[in-house]
């Protein structure tokens, strides 16, 4: 079976892309270990959590791929299984309905998901045999995850509506975060998450009790807040790391938020 293990580790937690562990024609399982992203193509949109695996197929057109890094105050770690097409279309036939239903999902860590992780960082056999080792536990997982049978009983339609809702949030959320530097773009953020961008606005408005702004806002805030307790930078070069290109636009801001100004919160 043609396959690879890769366990990727960027300890400074940067923002970026990690379109190279992506390969065209292939199956991937992602263990994601800490630190959070997204993948895109034609057919797949994913936003990988800490302890989430993600299981996707990419089509063969690398350029349709996009798949980045959010900038984390830890680190990024995540271990990638990448299968070709051709191996488990030859081990377990063509990938067909039973399949596909499972194919650009996301699941939780369970214990089963721990203990794989684990053993894929380190093996419980001796170098000589890794190789078999790795290969026996590949099959397993591509045996658990693309012939995967739900045990819960069906959700109803409000429940499915209200989860996919929470996700929709959580997703634009985590994707402004990443962006607080750039302004507000509603119609990019709502097509990256995947829903209408009026109906994004209104969820937002709905499950926290603030706007997208005013989220944006109290990010740039605590950012610069972050910033100028570090005193690395100055405030007019604060302002501008969060994404304001007004000093008095950035001081309005900064005292709706904290209750100061940026110049009385730096000699605190």
């Amino acid at each position: 079976m043609d396959f690879e293990i890769r366990h990727v580790v960027d300890s400074e937690g940067k923002a970026g892309s990690w379109a190279s562990q992506v390969e065209s024609s292939s199956l991937h399982i992602v263990f994601n270990l800490s630190g959070e992203g997204m993948m895109m193509d034609r057919h797949t949109r994913l936003t990988l959590l800490p302890q989430t695996t993600a299981i996707f197929r990419t089509s063969g057109d690398q350029d349709d791929v996009t798949a980045t890094r959010f900038g984390t105050a830890s680190r990024h770690e995540f271990i990638a299984i990448v299968i070709a097409e051709s191996s488990v279309v030859k081990i377990f036939g063509p990938i067909g309905p039973a399949i596909k239903r499972n194919l650009g999902l996301i699941r939780r860590w369970s214990e089963r998901e721990s203990v794989f992780s684990k053993e894929l960082l380190s093996p419980p056999v001796c170098q000589e045999a890794e190789r078999a080792w790795y290969l026996a536990k590949a099959l397993e997982m591509l045996s658990l995850y693309l012939y995967h049978q739900p045990t819960e009983e069906p959700q109803l339609f409000c429940s499915m509506i209200k989860k996919n809702a929470h996700r929709y949030v959580k997703e634009a959320l985590t994707l402004l975060e990443a962006r607080l530097d750039q302004p507000l773009n509603l119609s990019q953020l709502a097509n990256d998450v995947g829903c209408a961008s009026h109906y994004l606005s209104r969820l937002v408005k709905l499950e926290t009790g603030k706007t997208l702004l005013l989220h944006l806002r109290a990010m740039r805030v605590e950012k610069a807040a972050e910033l100028l307790s570090n005193r690395q930078f100055n405030i007019t070069e604060v302002a501008y790391e969060v994404g304001y290109q007004s000093l008095s636009h950035f001081s309005k801001a900064f005292a709706l938020e904290k209750g100061m100004t940026p110049s009385r919160f730096q000699k605190r």
